[in-house]
């Protein structure tokens, strides 16, 4: 009978530098027993190698493509014969639930050969018992290396220890410690430490965007923005500035610079000299993957104030929380100028039929005066592409908002508009490092939150029974609790810390600490007059949420077309409706 043999090969751990010389000696040594029967008499044809990525795990019960493979070409009759060098290759999986497999297999006359440990055949039952006491030492290896690893881990960061992918910007350092748990013997464990050459190249992209980050390009003399991410990289390209994969590894030597990275190494709060932990995108089945989605800062549970790396900030935090806020706000084409159009790129600027309005034209040209024209699909029988001046719709926007603030005080309605305005305010002004410190804690909160409800659950479902498991309860309520106590006092810190008040005197008298209002509070030398662009619409976002056009009625222009009040809506700002009533109860 002909044997149709074929190898297979895998490695469980992926090294560093890409190489795959465990799995080359596998295919090397498969090979050569297919040869050494082929020379002893036996009828053999090579079918190939089934070869596994680099990385792939026979013991976390994952998927491995090319096994699957292999068994499909058993189950076609194209193969009769498996080589491994060793049965662990072949699976690393509790005995129960490898047995069905190799079953099938040996049903199916397929010979599995260990180059080092002999050959496994169907009707010998030695074999089978000889293949199942290795696949349950191949399995209980890997289950006790596994173990040790994770606690030799677990070790290293109970006493300080980084464990995991150096983040950009760093290097290990090994450090002895004593180990309290273990009558104080030394211990090695790595600590992160900066890495001067990617230092110098962080410290170089944060001054570069800081130099440019306010800066408006015009984009129709086909310019690119010299803070932008992309622009950066490039410039980096072109410097012949290499990434840390050029100079780590194989696989990445071909590297270049790309504005996902960057952000990514930006956002990492440990350049800022934060310790945190990694925010995986989660599964179908609720585990963590290796996708990033975001970081999170740790903070004492006591105090709730951030821990800090020994060896401290690479950009000092006030400004890391400024580059957040930045980077935050980028999109693409954010930066550009594309004309002057006070209402446009806010979105807040509607048509009836629901579409967006744009500007169109240029302010200031007599020939052609600029408009807002609905910019939604022609789903409507004679929508037609509604329009209206923009100068004309800009001042009653205007005028309306400064109305509004005039009469606050005779006009109780007024009140949770100015609220809302002053809580918007009050988050505007807000120093950029207390913005991010009030999202951590609100996270922080959120998340204690989540984990006390999950443990009141598991205490209904029955668990915590017994002295220890009530203690156990009762010490991580109490852990938990305190961990939103911590988040809610901190909170409270800040919210007397910033304590906003509009500048309404200036806004109507044109003049900071002015008390007399001017008959326009939008006309020339008012307050409004002498912002810029970018500061109007500010302004205006304290007060609207949307502004709403409807078509104008007449076809007509001129004194024919009916007057801008008839044809917009202003929807004013609202309070979150959970604060309105601590608002009212306040008031």
């Amino acid at each position: 009978m002909t044997i149709h043999a074929a190898g297979y090969d895998r490695q469980s751990e992926e090294r560093a530098n890409r190489s795959e010389a465990s799995q080359s000696t596998q295919r090397a040594a498969n090979r050569a027993e297919a040869d050494r029967r082929a020379k002893g008499g036996e009828d053999v044809v090579w079918i190939g190698h089934f070869s596994e990525k680099p990385g792939t795990s026979a013991f976390s019960g994952k998927e491995r493509p090319e096994f699957e493979r292999l068994l499909n070409a058993c189950r076609t009759g194209r193969v009769n014969m498996i080589i491994v060098m060793y049965i662990s290759r072949f699976s690393r999986q509790e005995p129960a639930d490898a047995i069905p497999i190799i079953s099938e297999l040996l049903t199916l006359g397929v010979t599995i050969v260990s180059v080092t440990e002999g050959v496994f055949r169907k009707g010998n039952v030695l074999d089978l018992i000889h293949m199942i006491m290795r696949l349950d030492q191949a399995h209980n290896d890997s289950k006790n290396k596994s173990t040790a690893v994770k606690s030799a881990h677990d070790l290293a960061r109970s006493l300080g220890g980084f464990v995991g992918k150096v983040p950009y910007g760093f290097e290990l350092q090994p450090v002895t410690v004593p180990n309290s748990a273990d009558r104080n013997k030394p211990i090695a464990i790595q600590r992160l430490k900066h890495r001067p050459s990617e230092v110098k190249i962080i410290k170089r992209i944060w001054q570069t965007i800081k130099a440019h980050k306010d800066e408006i390009i015009d984009a129709k003399r086909g310019k690119e923005h010299p803070g932008s991410l992309t622009t950066i990289c490039r410039q980096l390209e072109k410097d012949l500035v290499p990434t840390r994969g050029a100079t780590s590894g194989k696989r990445t030597s071909e590297s270049v610079w790309d504005p996902a990275t960057v952000k990514r190494i930006l956002r990492d709060p440990r350049i800022a000299g934060f310790e945190c932990e990694r925010i995986g995108k989660v599964d179908d089945e609720g585990n963590m993957t290796r996708t990033l989605i975001g970081y999170k800062i740790k903070r004492d549970p006591e105090t709730m104030e951030p821990l800090t790396l020994d060896c401290g900030e690479i950009i000092p935090r006030d400004e890391w929380y400024e580059l957040q806020e930045w980077l935050s706000s980028r999109g693409r084409g954010k930066g550009l100028y594309r004309g002057e159009f006070l209402l446009s790129a806010m979105n807040l600027l509607y048509c009836e039929c629901g579409g967006v309005m744009v500007g169109h034209g240029r302010n200031g040209d007599s020939k052609r005066k600029a408009s807002y024209q609905c910019k939604g699909r022609r789903t409507i029988e004679g929508h037609g592409t509604p329009t209206i001046v923009t100068t004309i719709l800009d001042d009653y926007v205007a005028s309306r908002i400064f109305a509004l603030i005039d009469a606050a005080e005779s006009d109780p309605e007024t009140i949770l508009i100015l609220a809302e305005a002053t809580r918007r305010f009050g988050k505007r002004t807000e120093a950029p490092e207390t913005a991010g410190e009030r999202a951590s804690l609100v996270q922080e909160r959120a998340d204690a939150t989540t984990a006390l409800n999950e443990l009141y659950e598991d205490r209904e479902a029955g668990g915590y029974s017994g002295p220890i498991g009530r203690r156990k309860f009762i010490e991580l309520e109490r852990k938990l609790n305190g961990r939103i106590t911590g988040a809610e006092e901190r909170l409270m810190e800040l919210d007397e810390i910033a304590t906003p008040r509009l500048p309404i005197g200036e806004w109507l008298s044109g003049e900071d600490g002015g008390s007399v209002k001017l008959a326009d509070p939008t006309g020339e030398g008012s307050w409004w007059a002498k912002q810029s662009m970018n500061e109007k619409r500010d302004f205006i976002r304290l007060f609207v949420d949307r502004v709403e056009i409807i078509k104008s009625p007449n076809a007509g222009r001129g004194r024919f077309a009916p007057g801008v009040a008839a044809r917009t809506t202003i929807k004013f700002a609202e309070l979150p409706a959970e604060e309105v009533d601590e608002y009212e109860e306040a008031a």
